[in-house]
């Protein structure tokens, strides 16, 4: 007998409703310049830039956040390591990423809108425009003032930087420098704040790509 077009169509309905849901794979989270991090014993500090080593990922970012051995989170979710055997080039760590599953590297800053996107680490020359992307202030834009200057801090003195009058505020530490499209550097001090005006220090990016073997990840 020829069931009736209608019941035919609930028929097929009942059948698949009883077969297990199909899965749905995550699709990877950006990472890269700007993103937010936090180790188990530092605050929140900013991710510098996005690089590659063949086909391994990693981070720049200052020593602010993390040492040698720490994983690294953002967002709750774990990001990756940074490898013990490395002597931090004045202030500046890689950060080696270890979770493809949830985050995709890449070469735009702040990753989730990609105002920026990187095309290659040109050095600007003193007196260029700069800008700075911080976890707590966002874009904040000024010039480059002096190079090769020595600052001390409670933890030592840090030689090779780059001063700027951009101003940061706690959070802001290891974020990215870009003149234009070109990476420059990473946050690793400064003074003042953004209400009354201050001066920063960003550790020169292609010293921390050249003293690990990195090539910065464009967009």
């Amino acid at each position: 007998m020829r069931l009736p077009r209608s019941r035919f169509l609930l028929g097929l309905v009942a059948l698949f409703s009883l077969a297990p849901p199909t899965a749905q794979a995550s699709v990877p989270a950006p990472l890269g310049g700007g993103s937010v991090l936090q180790s188990g014993a530092a605050s929140r500090c900013t991710a510098g830039f996005a690089a590659v080593s063949g086909k391994v990922g990693y981070l720049i970012a200052s020593s602010a956040c993390g040492k040698p051995g720490d994983t690294i989170r953002s967002g709750g979710r774990v990001v990756g390591v940074v490898p013990g055997a490395q002597v931090p080039p004045n202030g500046a760590i890689v950060i080696r990423v270890t979770n493809t599953t949830d985050w995709r590297l890449v070469g735009s800053i702040p990753p989730t809108d990609s105002r920026v996107t990187i095309t290659g680490s040109v050095e600007a020359p003193v007196g260029a425009s700069v800008c700075k992307y911080g976890a707590t202030t966002g874009w904040r834009c000024g010039t480059i003032l002096a190079k090769n200057v020595s600052i001390t801090f409670p933890e030592g003195t840090l030689t090779g930087l780059t001063r700027t009058s951009v101003c940061a505020e706690p959070g802001d530490s290891g974020g990215p420098f870009v003149s234009g499209t070109q990476a420059q550097g990473v946050l690793v001090g400064g003074s003042g704040n953004c209400s009354s005006g201050g001066t920063t220090y960003f550790v020169p990016v292609n010293r921390v790509l050249s003293a690990y073997g990195l090539t910065i990840l464009t967009g």
